[in-house]
């Protein structure tokens, strides 16, 4: 059931009216209610996965009885952690890398397993319990529905954000009227996540896939410009998913992570990691790179653990050569940006000037050095196999790339004009809304706090932008496919 469509539209406000109504007759009824929500949710996908989920949840949830129980020993508590840590990560490892086991060591594709939705992100998600529960950060919960909720909550459940238990679970405790203002936050909220997928990433998809889909064929110039084109596709079709799931939680009383900071305003490489993809991100520092040892064993060490961290979330994604290589590339800019910092600072300084301009052409260039770096890693990213992606390379840097740029149009990439000038509105809309959010920390509330009369042009033009695009079809988010 996916965000932007019919039975969405149905299942959630359902979900959210009963729920407030149980959680002024028992707050448990309303729990429960929102527990069996969320499992019929994820079950409208494929009724087998609810077994799946019920299982980590069952495994993490006992684990985590042990690892944070002081009465046990310190040996039984760690066997307790390292099972739940082995079990989780082994479903994880066998459900996205089966099928290239059994294709190029068994030389036979004959059983093809399943990705269940969403496994990637509640697997990750279980694991900050029984982690947490351990070192003493998180109280264990002894309620089952309450940890099951933390688990399977609808609104993160299939994409994310992927919430630690100490931020989410102790929500589950609380009471949740409704309430006006945190209800239109919520909406406006979703808008702008329903407007990001619907009027941009839908439509930037339809020239990336139409490109990528003829590499063969294309012209360098088309293949890089398709590339940055993805890079804006990815961003809003994933924001918009975390978008639309914070706005949906904050309607019921739940606060969860902003997953996206304004990333392509970002002026170095480990800049932007803080900004993409945050709960992700917080999740391998937390569990993967401070247990490695961090940045507090030497520069080597330091540049050790990133590697190691980027590899690791490069594996995360897929279960192929292509997205390992993204990852490492990935960290290897965000190390090397480490190592030329001393030397940049040094130029800067010889150079340091009050100039207004200057320093915002500085600052300029940094973004768009960063925003480079991203985008030739995600040729890796979105390539089919690592082969395609030395081949786009190829055509990219060789000596026809930009052969026909001198009869190229931006209305022959597959939109049509009508479409190509609703996308262009839509990122232009787009840049505004970022540059507010970066200025101000907080869009939504921004544009709540505007007169009435421009407050509600600006929310009829998004709706209307949005019913415009109903005729592209409802399409999966990227990050389901992870």
């Amino acid at each position: 059931m996916l965000f932007n469509s019919i039975g969405f539209a149905i299942f959630c406000p359902l979900v959210i009216i009963i729920y407030f109504y149980l959680e002024k007759k028992s707050h448990r009824a309303a729990l429960v209610w929102l527990l069996l929500s969320d499992y019929f949710y994820y079950m409208c996908a494929d009724v087998r996965f609810g077994a799946l989920l019920f299982a980590v949840t069952l495994i993490t949830y006992l684990c985590g009885r042990v690892c944070g129980n002081s009465t046990y020993s310190r040996g039984r508590r760690r066997a307790a952690l390292i099972m739940g840590c082995i079990a989780n990560v082994g479903l994880l490892i066998f459900f996205k890398y089966f099928n290239l086991f059994e294709e190029f060591i068994m030389k036979d594709d004959s059983l093809r397993i399943v990705l269940p939705v969403g496994v990637s992100f509640y697997v990750f998600s279980s694991l900050t319990y029984v982690i947490d529960t351990y070192r003493g950060e998180q109280a264990v919960q002894k309620d089952f529905v309450k940890y099951a909720l933390f688990v399977s909550f609808f609104p993160t459940l299939l994409a994310g954000p992927i919430e630690r238990s100490v931020n989410l679970l102790p929500q589950f405790d609380n009471v949740h009227g409704f309430d006006y203002e945190r209800t239109k936050s919520g909406l406006v909220r979703m808008a702008c996540g329903y407007f990001m997928k619907l009027v941009i990433a839908q439509r930037l998809a339809i020239t990336v896939d139409l490109i990528y889909g003829n590499v063969a064929d294309v012209s360098g110039f088309l293949l890089l410009l398709a590339t940055v084109m993805y890079a804006f596709q990815i961003y809003c079709d994933f924001a918009s998913y975390s978008s639309i799931a914070k706005g949906v939680a904050l309607i019921m009383g739940f606060d969860v992570t902003d997953n996206f900071a304004q990333p392509f305003f970002a002026h170095s490489v480990a800049n932007l990691w803080r900004r993409w993809h945050v709960s992700l991100n917080n999740w391998f520092i937390n569990y993967v790179y401070i247990p490695l040892g961090g940045s507090k064993r030497g520069k080597l060490r330091k540049y050790i653990n990133t590697m190691a961290v980027f590899t690791l979330s490069g594996m995360w994604h897929g279960a192929a050569g292509h997205y390992v290589i993204w990852g490492m590339l990935s960290g290897f800019f965000q190390v090397m940006g480490d190592v030329t910092k001393p030397f940049r600072e040094r130029v800067a300084g010889r150079h340091q000037t009050d100039n207004k301009t200057v320093l915002q052409l500085h600052g300029a260039l940094q973004i768009l050095v960063t925003f480079a770096c991203f985008v030739i890693a995600l040729v890796f990213f979105r390539a089919e196999s690592t082969g395609e992606a030395f081949t786009i390379f190829g055509k990219i840097f060789g000596p026809a790339a930009f052969s026909d740029i001198a009869s190229f149009s931006i209305f022959d990439l597959g939109l049509g004009v009508f479409n190509m000038i609703y996308l262009l509105c839509g990122l232009a809309l787009l840049v505004a809304y970022d540059v507010i959010n970066e200025r101000t920390g907080d869009a939504p509330l921004f544009l709540a706090t505007r007169p009435t009369w421009m407050r509600w042009c600006i929310y009829y033009a998004m709706i209307l932008m949005i019913l415009g695009s109903a005729a592209l079809g409802a399409k999966q988010f990227i990050y389901f496919e992870f």
